[in-house]
């Protein structure tokens, strides 16, 4: 039986056409925000498009490291503290926040059920990074 893949993780292709699909939205919310304020200035559809950066740059981050490694691994990392294997919990959305961008990234999560920590591989155990 081939093994399902994971919605989450995209190939080339899904990822492009989500990315136009993002676009359009965005270019259809600024046509419907410049026909309300036809005599805008410059200044204020710079202002407009520019708050709007963040948020566009983060998805065309999201959506090109959605075709790559998510974070899952063939085997339970163990947990630092009990040394049990830990459990998948799916693909959790880790929010990232960089100098240009905010991104909100499916990574695997696994977590310890005895310790009650989890973590977002590879990073450190921690429960604070449920993001």
């Amino acid at each position: 039986m081939p093994r399902r893949r994971s919605r989450a993780r995209l190939t080339p292709t899904e990822a492009k056409e989500e990315f136009v699909r993002r676009a359009e939205e965005l270019w259809d919310d600024f046509n419907t925000w410049y026909s309300t304020n036809p005599e805008a200035t410059f200044d204020e559809i710079e202002a407009e498009l520019g708050r709007r950066r963040r948020e566009v740059v983060g998805e065309f981050v999201e959506l090109s490291l959605r075709q790559g490694d998510l974070g899952a691994e063939p085997e339970a990392p163990i947990c630092k503290k009990c040394r049990k294997p830990m459990a998948f919990q799916g693909y959790l959305r880790k929010t990232i926040h960089g100098l240009e961008i905010d991104a909100k990234i499916p990574r695997a999560y696994y977590y310890c059920s005895n310790c009650k920590e989890g973590f977002f591989p590879p990073g450190p155990t921690s429960s604070a990074e449920e993001g």
